[in-house]
């Protein structure tokens, strides 16, 4: 009967320490799985933050484009009125 005991304590303890062990191995899956994926992440949001900075030289653009167009438009008229009055003086 303390054979019988002892055999099976010690296949507990076999069965326990098989459990430790496998547990981890399964965390450091877990975590080199994690890591991967945060790695992922973080260059995402690299990419995203560079878009945006993109996006927005693309707005502040647009916005030099309008504005200089509209000063070269005035120019333009203001030209030719004066090229008008040049050539029409009495009208």
């Amino acid at each position: 009967m303390t054979n019988t005991l002892i055999l099976i304590t010690f296949l507990f303890l076999a069965i326990i320490i098989y459990l430790l062990n496998k547990i981890q191995a399964d965390r450091l899956k877990y975590h080199s799985k994690i890591k991967v994926l945060e790695d992922f992440i973080v260059q995402l949001s690299d990419e995203q933050k560079l878009q945006n900075s993109q996006l927005q030289l693309s707005a502040e653009l647009k916005q030099k484009l309008n504005d200089i167009n509209s000063k070269l438009n005035k120019e333009i008229y203001e030209l030719n009125l004066s090229l008008i009055e040049d050539l029409y003086p009495g009208k």
